[in-house]
């Protein structure tokens, strides 16, 4: 005699057809989810500043006492653009220095850092100037009144490109000689 069974066995089809439901469900549900906009690496702009970023390590004349130890470039809450800077150059060398790319985050800049990026604005970016100070760091930001508040390079769109503009005198008195090339690629408002 054969035991009863209190269960029924479901057609293949059915469980199936369940499981791709669970997993449409699933994919969609994920996808959903918002996602930090510091970690989006879809900015077609991103590229670009990474490059500037390069550029600026690369093209300028810095001054002696910053010819030693590491060369170092600092991005403030930024995490994408250290990724695609990361992704796209690595860790070359700038002259015989070699390149550290670092992830500033929270308040004040860090001393010490050849290139500073920020796209803080209005009291966030004074205070960040101030713990800078007169440093011989070059300050890169995206904010359109930087200039006037101490800035040596600001990013901004220009004929659907992305440009930047020099504030010359900032960088003399940070001690900074920008470049022919960085000059020459300037534009002006």
């Amino acid at each position: 005699m054969k035991p009863a069974r209190s269960f029924r066995f479901v057609p293949k089809r059915l469980t199936l057809g369940w499981m791709l439901l669970g997993g449409a469900f699933l994919t969609w549900a994920f996808q959903s989810m918002p996602q930090d906009p510091k970690l989006d690496t879809t900015d077609p702009h991103l590229l670009t500043t990474a490059q500037y970023l390069y550029h600026f390590a690369k093209d300028n004349d810095w001054p002696a006492s910053s010819k030693t130890g590491p060369f170092l470039i600092g991005v403030h809450d930024n995490p994408a653009l250290v990724k695609v800077f990361a992704d796209n150059y690595g860790a070359p060398p700038i002259g015989d220095q070699p390149l550290q790319f670092l992830s500033v985050e929270g308040g004040g800049a860090t001393k010490g850092l050849h290139i500073f990026y920020t796209d803080a604005k209005d009291e966030d970016l004074a205070e960040q100037l101030k713990s800078l100070d007169a440093a011989p760091t070059l300050v890169m930001t995206r904010d359109l009144d930087a200039l006037e508040k101490g800035v040596t390079v600001n990013l901004m769109v220009h004929d659907g490109l992305l440009r930047y503009e020099l504030n010359h005198p900032d960088a003399e008195n940070r001690g900074l000689l920008v470049g022919n090339r960085i000059a020459s690629w300037a534009v002006e408002r």
